[in-house]
């Protein structure tokens, strides 16, 4: 989209000769992409391709920023810059940003676009289990009544495509819960899992019994080592799926980071620690025959449980991307993006999608650290719609 900005200082209506009007002084430039797809090695450049008299007397400065740092790149102070996607071992992503530097120069917003980087080099590595403490029978005795454990569910599934080639998804999921009991004659514990109201019965035997291989035999390995164990599910010599238990806290932990929500018609949700939450990500390659990767994308969905003038609240936000990225649209129009919250004080506003919104995320992200801010609408049917803001921080590492 080309927009324009004006140069302060000019116009007269003497027509001077060395003064210019407004008109003279405009400078039109082009907004940066939100997100661009690229390869590993692949050479970059963004322009903001201004024009006008005074363009080139502009000033800008850009960042690029991958997960292990910053990114050489050349063009600072300009307008254009141009960098090599840096070599990544799996899909990885960089955030760009540009400020204007020139003090009499105003309409400038400033931007920021989200780099896709691909793997080329690498076929998918299939994980394998740890075998160095495999046991017959889980030790459940671990599992302390009121103790809070960590669950970290990894998937790996693999979809053949109809126009040859396969979909590799890696799915992640990682969530708290407090152990309520356990049974070792029925390989059965009773946990509490954040946002859930009921306690859950979790029977050893059938984890990933859904789980279908459409190569090898399946089979079921089970490791345990101090204040941990792990369930992982075998097709064949490869890993389908795995599910690992780290204890947190020998009592029981309510605090997982903190939260805080401004709504425009309702009570505030002042900063609280009381907060427990679900973080689930997912990582989509389409390969082809040769196993090269073709295509990829990445999800993230955050689920932030805590309490609202007494009672439970939920916030929730879906989105297309990493963690790590610096920015999510909220929009559910065309994105398929989204911001959600559940309360039962104000049903009017309970399980409405975001209408429109942003989501501000830290550069430091990871897959079980996150922080942010949000604002979004919720579109309302008896007035205008509200407006959320706030912020979060959620730790389950």
């Amino acid at each position: 989209m080309a927009l324009s900005l004006t140069a302060c200082g000019g116009g007269s209506d003497n027509k001077d000769p060395n003064t210019s009007s407004v008109e003279d002084n405009k400078i039109s430039y082009t907004e940066l992409p939100n997100f661009i797809n690229v390869k590993e090695g692949e050479k970059v450049t963004l322009s903001l391709n201004t024009s006008g008299a005074n363009a080139s007397n502009l000033n800008f400065t850009w960042t690029v920023r991958g997960v292990d740092g910053d990114v050489p790149f050349t063009g600072q102070g300009t307008d254009t810059i141009t960098f090599t996607a840096p070599e990544v071992t799996q899909q990885s992503s960089l955030s760009i940003s540009v400020k204007l530097n020139t003090s009499n120069v105003i309409g400038f917003v400033d931007q920021h676009s989200s780099v896709s980087v691909a793997d080329t080099n690498s076929n998918t590595v299939t994980p394998q289990p740890d075998t160095g403490s495999v046991v017959e029978e889980l030790d459940l005795s671990v599992l302390v009544s009121g103790s809070t454990w960590m669950e970290t569910v990894h998937q790996y599934i693999k979809t053949p495509r109809t126009e040859g080639g396969y979909d590799h998804t890696t799915v992640k999921v990682s969530r708290p819960f407090d152990i309520v009991s356990f049974d070792q004659s029925e390989h059965t514990f009773s946990a509490q899992v954040c946002g859930e109201q009921q306690s859950t019965n979790v029977k050893v035997d059938d984890f990933f019994a859904n789980t279908d291989c459409t190569e090898g035999t399946k089979s079921t390995v089970l490791t345990q080592g101090q204040d941990s164990f792990t369930i992982t599910k075998m097709c064949g010599d490869d890993v389908a799926a795995t599910s690992t238990f780290k204890q947190v806290s020998e009592n029981t932990q309510t605090s997982f980071g903190k939260l805080a929500v401004n709504f425009a018609n309702y009570p505030q949700l002042a900063e609280t620690n009381q907060l427990c939450g679900i973080i689930a990500t997912s990582h989509v390659e389409a390969k082809d025959g040769n196993g090269q990767t073709l295509t990829s994308a990445d999800a993230t969905v955050v689920r932030l449980v805590s309490q609202y003038e007494g009672s439970p609240f939920e916030l929730s936000f879906t989105f297309g991307g990493e963690p790590s990225d610096s920015f999510a649209s909220l929009s559910s129009v065309g994105t398929g993006n989204f911001a959600q919250l559940e309360t039962s004080l104000y049903p009017e506003i309970s399980q409405l999608k975001s209408d429109s919104g942003m989501l501000r995320l830290d550069w430091d992200n990871t897959d079980t650290h996150i922080k942010a801010e949000f604002n979004f609408d919720l579109p309302l049917s008896t007035f205008e719609d509200e407006e959320v803001t706030g912020n979060f921080e959620l730790k389950l590492d």
